[in-house]
């Protein structure tokens, strides 16, 4: 049986789902109904596309019996593999439907060549994590913050939340005060009720300081509910959440930094952020991921800090 939670009136929190690849976490997608459309935020993978659709349309007892020509938006916050891979499958059942993404992710939809290359080089080039496939440049809507989306008695505002990926976006349901932020505000919570989350800051175009401002953004919205990526997605407490995510950022670049500066290797950095990670209750790096000994995520520190302290400061080295 597919768990299916109403986390709130019409929002529908579908799984954990499996993913299928034995590489990638299970991930949770949300389906949010108005009196005349719904969406699906953050569609997830494509090795759990056929259950979601399932578990939405099914007949069977626990499962929605909805309609998927009411689906009219497919709304990952940002276009990496564990947020958008179903689209191009999904897309094939709800013949109304359109991905929502931001604007600079949008050609890497429509030709994934290099959005590809990126995902191998955080996993690692023999992870075997799936590749995302092509999408129909007239099935994709991009957006640059401040769009609004009715679904009828329901209206879903676009927030441009960068810093995690330069493509990143956060959804508002401005009728719960509900707030999709992907990855802006971290993922992976440690656990039910503790309300932090670890940050996601592996992609190599991580941004310190866009990341911070995008967390005072989406604070400004005072949100009474955070629904974030992961698995036990859920804070009741989303201030609290942002500040601590911002907190453990800037934590963790003073820790890499200092490394680098040090010349510190990639194991002992990462050793230390591990630390850190323990000090605070947070899942580590590697409870995260299951990829391949290549991936930073495993062996060092969190890549995407790496790459931006080397942007800042162009004398510092990489660590080995």
């Amino acid at each position: 049986m597919i768990p299916i939670t109403e986390i709130v009136e019409g929002i529908f929190k579908i799984g954990p789902l499996d993913t299928h690849n034995g590489v990638t976490p299970w991930v949770a997608p949300y389906l949010v109904v108005g009196d005349d459309k719904a969406a699906i935020v953050e569609p997830g993978e494509g090795g759990q596309a056929d259950e979601l659709l399932q578990a939405i349309a099914g007949k069977e007892e626990g499962q929605l019996k909805f309609d998927l020509k009411r689906i009219f938006y497919l709304m990952p916050t940002h276009i990496h593999l564990h947020h958008v891979h179903s689209a191009a499958r999904l897309l094939k059942e709800l013949p109304n439907a359109k991905v929502v993404a931001h604007q600079r992710g949008a050609p890497h939809l429509v030709d994934p060549v290099r959005l590809n290359e990126g995902t191998l080089q955080v996993w690692g080039l023999d992870s075997g994590c799936p590749q995302i496939d092509p999408i129909p440049e007239n099935r994709i809507i991009a957006v640059a913050g401040g769009e609004v989306f009715d679904l009828g008695n329901r209206e879903i505002e676009v927030i441009e939340s960068t810093g995690h990926a330069p493509h990143h976006v956060s959804y508002f349901d401005r009728r719960t005060r509900t707030l999709f932020p992907g990855d802006a505000a971290g993922a992976f919570f440690d656990g039910p009720g503790k309300n932090r989350t670890r940050p996601d800051i592996l992609p190599p175009l991580f941004d310190v300081e866009k990341e911070i401002d995008s967390l005072h953004r989406l604070r400004a919205l005072r949100p009474k509910m955070l629904l974030v990526f992961g698995h036990n997605a859920l804070s009741h407490s989303p201030a609290k959440t942002m500040i601590q995510v911002e907190k453990d950022i800037r934590a963790v670049e003073s820790i890499v930094l200092k490394g680098m500066r040090k010349k510190l290797s990639s194991r002992e950095i990462g050793r230390q952020v591990n630390e850190y990670y323990d000090a605070e209750g947070l899942i580590r790096q590697e409870q995260s991921y299951e990829g391949s000994e290549e991936t930073m995520a495993a062996s060092g520190p969190p890549f995407g800090m790496v790459a931006y302290l080397k942007r800042k400061y162009p004398d510092l080295e990489i660590p080995k």
